[in-house]
């Protein structure tokens, strides 16, 4: 009698579930969007390479063998410590829902990296970024990441309701871990604000805002014309006249119904700018200034670094940075050989500037 050969069972559909149910989890615990994308890719990635195998089941062994073959295709340290970071809080996830009490995580050891001192620009090179900016807009994001020390993320979620001018403090709701906190600002970012504010006026709410693409309806020798985008390219259009359409309201009407037979026509309303928006109008500004290649945490670190070598206390940089850990802190805020000679000079008993004195 011949050997009955059993139906291969394939788990794909129930890894794309537990995957589904894990975003579930990072959102309820209320990680930040960013995390749970790349959570989410991790875990993707490892679901993909396992084909018809079970999640619940993947070994140490297999674990490695991804990560290895990442490395190989030249993904940098840095980004696997991530992605290893994601999938530890994944089983830990997959060991709550108790469906397995096997975690191949927990023998794999944490890659350590050599720690680099990241380049921190000067007051001068800050001054020379702001000076590049060419409109109230680019001006205020950058002086408010640099009074301020947010991250981007948080930047893009501020909202006028939260900001006191007459304190020079803004309220930033749910940060990096879900916390609230207080971040400060100047005058110079106080005045930037404030002509941003009155040169474009909010409609959601949020301080810096996108333009709305809904097509501009303008008049002209007694017609209704609409200017709008289809895949990046202008166009325009005649409505109607205006004895038929009296009122612009009228106008827009029957523009959105005109719209609907132009394929390409992607209405968007007014809405609060992207992170990678934020990110490259930052890069435009560096390379007018002369800079080379600068991100907008750049102007965190910068922020954090210029208040330590005024003499302000790290446990106060630390608040407003938002860190967890203090040890996070000092990362931001190195200082630069000539600092650090400076300040044995003047503070240290047996320094140069106590030498000289005696």
């Amino acid at each position: 009698m011949a050997p009955q050969i059993l139906p291969q069972v394939s788990y794909a559909k129930a890894n794309r579930e537990l995957a589904a149910a894990f975003e579930r989890y990072l959102i309820a615990r209320g990680r930040s969007s960013l995390t749970i994308r790349a959570y989410k890719a991790a875990v993707l990635t490892l679901t993909e390479s396992l084909g018809a195998a079970s999640l619940a089941v993947v070994d140490r062994i297999t674990l490695r063998s991804l990560l290895s073959k990442l490395y190989r295709k030249g993904l940098h340290p840095n980004t696997l410590n991530l992605r290893m970071a994601a999938l530890r809080s994944f089983f830990k996830f997959i060991r709550l829902t108790g469906l397995t009490k096997h975690d191949p995580t927990l023998l794999i050891a944490h890659r350590r990296l050599p720690r680099q001192l990241p380049r921190v620009l000067s007051v001068e090179e800050i001054e020379r970024l702001i000076a590049a900016a060419r409109n109230p807009f680019e001006r205020a994001v950058v002086e408010v990441l640099y009074a301020t020390g947010v991250r981007v993320s948080e930047l893009v979620n501020l909202r006028l309701e939260n900001i006191d001018f007459a304190e020079h403090v803004i309220l930033v709701k749910r940060g990096k871990g879900g916390e609230d906190r207080y971040v400060l600002f100047g005058r110079p970012a106080s005045l930037a604000m404030r002509d941003y504010i009155a040169s474009r006026p909010s409609r959601t709410g949020f301080l810096f805002e996108a333009r709305a693409h809904e097509g501009r309806i303008c008049q002209q020798v007694g017609h209704w014309y609409a200017r709008f985008y289809v895949d990046g390219a202008q166009h325009e259009i005649a409505i109607g006249s205006v004895r038929e359409l009296r009122t612009a309201k009228a106008a827009r009407r029957e523009f959105e119904r005109i719209a609907t037979s132009f394929p390409g026509y992607r209405p968007k309303a007014a809405r609060p700018y992207t992170a990678r928006a934020i990110g490259l109008l930052v890069s435009r500004l560096a390379r007018r200034a002369g800079l080379g290649r600068v991100h907008p945490h750049a102007l965190r670190r910068a922020m954090a670094c210029h208040m330590l070598a005024s003499g302000a206390n790290i446990r106060a940089i630390q608040e407003l940075l938002g860190h967890e850990r203090i040890s996070t802190t000092t990362i931001y805020t190195h200082l630069t050989a000539q600092d650090l000679k400076k300040a044995h000079s003047r503070f240290h008993p047996h320094g140069d500037a106590h030498a000289e004195a005696e």
